[in-house]
């Protein structure tokens, strides 16, 4: 019994102790970091639309909310040094922008933007890259994946591009696939009727084999460059229930309309800020150090960069 009664004081000693680590520090004495403007836009000669994307940051100790913080009062400016143009906000997209005829971007010319609010303004500049890239070949295939509902099918992509020699070069390979399938939706009637439809699939790129759809030629200079092989999964079938409750399993009958692939020709910080958030959100390691999120917006966060695109639709017949 006296041996109990003793854990039992040690460990009362022990939790009033710990307790005693713990201090409380008062709002006021905490450092004080306001919110800063983010700005997100990356301009090309390819584009139909520049588009200006401006949020905030949630300040330092704040506290985090459901809606989001989309700025729709900011004053956002676009110049290439001698042009300039005030963009206007779209509410439906909750994007600034302007159209190609409006404001012309253009290759290896320089642009300015400006964002403001009441109480911030920040800026940033960048650079159309001069010159396209030669896309070499591709090849497309289709695949089985394994998915939640049973095995579905992909197209697969990969392709080859020639680096553009004597300069420095950042790359991205991108695409998508333009498909036409079948839903299923109640009529007036309550009866269940077939509607086609189309939508978009971007390709997802495996990177496992330690080749990123995100490529430089540092040492490289005029080589071929290959990109990881990226997977568009393609709806091929549907659970479905009856107005009455009954299971419909239905297939999709896909239809391949097209088929974009493109390598980008990037400016620098272009590559750095998605190669930044690349290793940010692939981390597997809980012990890892953070690292920074790349930015070039002179007093805010974010990125404004620029790219120059050589695209190739394929069709099949």
């Amino acid at each position: 019994m006296r041996f109990k009664s003793l854990i039992y004081i040690l460990g009362a000693i022990a939790l009033a102790s710990c307790e005693s680590l713990v201090t409380e520090i008062p709002q006021s004495k905490l450092p004080s970091i306001a919110s800063k403007l983010v700005v997100n836009s990356y301009i090309s000669p390819q584009t139909a639309k520049t588009v200006v994307v401006v949020t905030e940051s949630i300040p330092l100790y704040g506290e985090t909310t459901s809606s989001d913080k989309v700025i729709s009062n900011a004053i956002v400016r676009l110049s290439d040094g001698v042009k300039e143009i005030t963009m206007p906000y779209d509410t439906a997209a909750k994007v600034y922008s302007v159209t190609q005829a409006q404001f012309p971007i253009k290759a290896t010319q320089t642009y300015k933007l400006t964002v403001s609010d009441a109480k911030r303004s920040v800026n940033a500049t960048c650079t159309v890259p001069a010159k396209l890239v030669t896309i070499q070949s591709y090849v497309i295939d289709t695949a089985n994946v394994r998915e939640v509902e049973g095995r579905d099918t992909a197209l697969t992509l990969k392709m080859t591009w020639v680096d553009i020699q004597s300069e420095k070069n950042f790359y991205r390979a991108r695409g998508f696939t333009e498909v036409e399938y079948s839903v299923l939706q109640v009529n007036a009637n309550k009866e269940m009727t077939e509607k086609r439809v189309a939508g978009r699939f971007n390709f997802d790129w495996d990177d496992n084999t330690g080749r990123s759809n995100y490529q430089n030629d540092l040492n490289l200079d005029g080589a071929v460059f290959t990109s990881p092989l990226g997977r568009a999964t393609l709806p091929t079938s549907l659970l479905y229930y009856t107005p009455d409750g009954k299971p419909v399993y239905a297939k999709q009958k896909v239809k391949v309309l097209s088929l974009t692939m493109e390598v980008l020709n990037c400016d620098q910080s272009y590559y750095d800020y998605h190669r930044s958030l690349d290793l940010n959100r692939n981390t597997d390691n809980p012990f890892a150090e953070p690292s920074l999120v790349f930015t070039n917006i002179n007093g805010g966060l974010g990125c404004f960069a620029a790219y120059n695109s050589r695209m190739i639709v394929y069709k099949p017949k």
